[in-house]
């Protein structure tokens, strides 16, 4: 889990050092969390587990970019339902997945 936060905040520090657009920024985000999530499900991690990690996502975040943490903690209680139902019973690709909830064009 260490390795993912590493790897979260690399993505966000190369992201923030360019000027873009919010879906710009939010798009590669949310791959990298759907990705990680689908690979926590594909490992028998139980669905507490994954609510437990984007929890701790959310506040890793919220670390960053101060509004951060409050819109990802609302999307994850909107979303992950939707997003764990889709990567295991649709089989979709985290791609498919984060443009389905509006993060990815």
């Amino acid at each position: 889990m260490k390795l993912v936060l590493v790897l979260l905040f690399s993505l966000l520090t190369t992201t923030l050092s360019h000027p873009r657009v919010k879906n710009d920024l939010t798009c590669p985000i949310c791959l990298d969390v759907v990705t990680d999530i689908d690979e926590f499900l594909t490992d028998a991690t139980t669905v507490e587990e994954v609510i437990e990690f984007a929890k701790q996502l959310c506040a890793a975040l919220g670390l960053i970019l101060a509004d951060m943490e409050t819109e990802c903690n609302k999307i994850m209680e909107e979303q992950l339902p939707a997003i764990i139902d889709e990567l295991v019973n649709g089989q979709l690709e985290p791609q498919a997945v984060c443009q389905s909830i509006g993060a990815c064009p």
